[in-house]
């Protein structure tokens, strides 16, 4: 997947601060919860009264504005800041729908993909998506992120509709341009994190199926799984 077509603009903000040495180690998304175009929000962060900022405002129209150099902190995520990354969909709403999210914002869903792989690679942080239900580490996340994992604030965006199979796709053909995907595979909509979770727990169930020795043995002198062991029980019950 080549860089998307979007017209960058500067629209810079005095909302922000040095990262005091901090290293950068994520990348947030937020909504606005308003009806603003990336222009528009951008011209509200630039007021020091609004003591809010993001790195980036996106719309849908392809318009990214620049308000905060990422070598600095901007406004976003409390004491978070000075490891992060932050960019907002311009016009977006936390109560959206999958549906919605993709016909609202699928153009900049897949810029905000571009620009997140940027920085990950110019801060030399993870690509890796971390989706609810989140793990915590490096990577690509959201405002939610930093008050369920991080403990700061209340924020619930970017909400449970927010397509992160989409949005994980975009970043996975980025980062893998040669990589050629499985038509209809279903682990494409899992990020890295989700598909190990799935692997963990496939390998706890085959854990907990045996076999177990204090099952018993069967004719060969092996050890029984709990199948084996429930069949067993049946037979001599001549159920």
């Amino acid at each position: 997947m080549g860089k998307p077509a979007y017209r960058e603009i500067e629209r810079w903000s005095p909302n922000n601060h040095g990262r005091g040495g901090a290293k950068v180690t994520n990348f947030f998304l937020h909504t606005q919860e308003g009806d603003g175009t990336a222009e528009s929000l951008a011209g509200y962060l630039q007021n020091p009264a609004s003591q809010v900022s993001y790195h980036y405002t996106v719309d849908n129209s392809g318009v990214v504005c620049d308000v905060v150099d990422t070598d600095m902190c901007s406004w976003s995520v409390l004491d978070a800041n000075p490891i992060s990354i932050n960019l907002c969909f311009a016009g977006s709403r936390a109560s959206w729908t999958r549906q919605q999210w993709i016909d609202r914002m699928g153009r900049g869903i897949e810029i905000a993909a571009w620009l997140a792989v940027q920085d990950c690679k110019k801060y030399g942080f993870s690509t890796n998506v971390i989706a609810p239900p989140y793990k915590r580490g490096p990577g690509i996340s959201d405002h939610r992120y930093v008050t369920k994992v991080l403990g700061m604030g209340s924020h619930t965006d970017v909400g449970d509709g927010f397509p992160w199979d989409v949005f994980a796709g975009h970043v996975n053909a980025i980062t893998n341009p040669n990589s050629t995907p499985t038509p209809g595979g279903f682990l494409m909509a899992l990020n890295d994190a989700e598909q190990r979770e799935l692997l963990d727990h496939v390998r706890e169930i085959r854990k907990q199926l045996g076999p177990w020795p204090q099952l018993g043995k069967n004719k060969k002198g092996q050890d029984l799984t709990l199948v084996d062991s429930v069949a067993k029980n049946i037979a001599k019950a001549d159920i």
